[in-house]
């Protein structure tokens, strides 16, 4: 029999490289920020201490969204500068024959035997990012996964707004000298914060890293002043590519 796959908890290490994953001081009261609207997409305007996001990482059988699919989901929210390590949630698919991509993400064959249906999977993530903001490390990846998923189980695609950590550390780099090969890898930009690097490939271990990751940007970034969501949004030609993209596999 595989591992449970469904119920697994998080471990919260040791804050590192000025990153809380809970801000708050012993013996102080952290004010509770609103619970996030379903039918209300966060303004452009919101200040990132009260924006609500969530971090979310895809393991699929390989690049190609029009070709490949997704094996496993992981997801953890951060409200505010705060990680909600509660709602973190790893999913894996069902699947019957899913090839050599088990080799590279450590599944078991009897993992995606036992995980769920497609369909339900993305209607408890649709659920979770309810009112909230997209994170991913290379936000593109995730959406048009997500994108080609949705219409592959008949469902409208999901298409939040998003932050991408990938494009935040470039952004970093360029204003501190040259971006080099690799510097734009995940684990390489977790270094670069001094955020623990692991070997780990795991769907929610990955969003947790780049909720981390996305908390150490924000603090450089925001260093001479409050930030809010279009200082770290950017609207890119590659969404409306993405939208046309999944309105021609209707």
């Amino acid at each position: 029999m595989g591992r449970p796959v469904d119920a697994q908890p998080l471990r919260a290490a040791p804050p590192e490289g000025g990153v809380r994953r809970d801000p708050v001081r012993p013996g102080r009261h952290r004010a509770a920020l609103p619970r996030p609207r379903a039918d209300v997409t966060p303004d452009d305007g919101t200040r990132l201490d009260r924006l609500s996001l969530l971090a979310v990482d895809l393991e699929t059988t390989g690049l190609s969204p029009a070709h490949d699919e997704v094996l496993a989901v992981g997801w953890v929210p951060v409200d505010g500068l705060r990680i909600d390590l509660s709602g973190g949630r790893r999913r894996v698919v069902r699947h019957d024959d899913p090839g050599d991509a088990v080799t590279i993400h450590g599944l078991t064959h009897d993992d995606l035997e036992e995980g769920r249906p497609l369909a339900e999977v993305l209607a408890e993530l649709r659920s979770a990012l309810s009112g909230r903001v997209l994170l991913a490390h290379h936000a593109p990846f995730e959406l048009a996964f997500l994108g080609a998923a949705f219409r592959a189980v008949g469902e409208r695609p999901v298409l939040p707004p998003a932050v991408c950590t990938l494009d935040l550390q470039r952004r970093l780099l360029v204003r501190h000298g040259e971006v080099r090969p690799g510097d734009l890898r995940l684990w390489r930009a977790r270094e670069r914060h001094g955020l623990p690097v692991t070997t780990a490939h795991d769907a929610l271990g990955d969003a947790l890293a780049c909720a981390e990751l996305y908390l150490a940007q924000t603090a450089e970034l925001g260093a001479s002043g409050p930030l809010s969501l279009r200082d770290v949004r950017r609207r890119e030609p590659w969404i409306d590519r993405l939208r046309s993209w999944l309105r021609g596999r209707r």
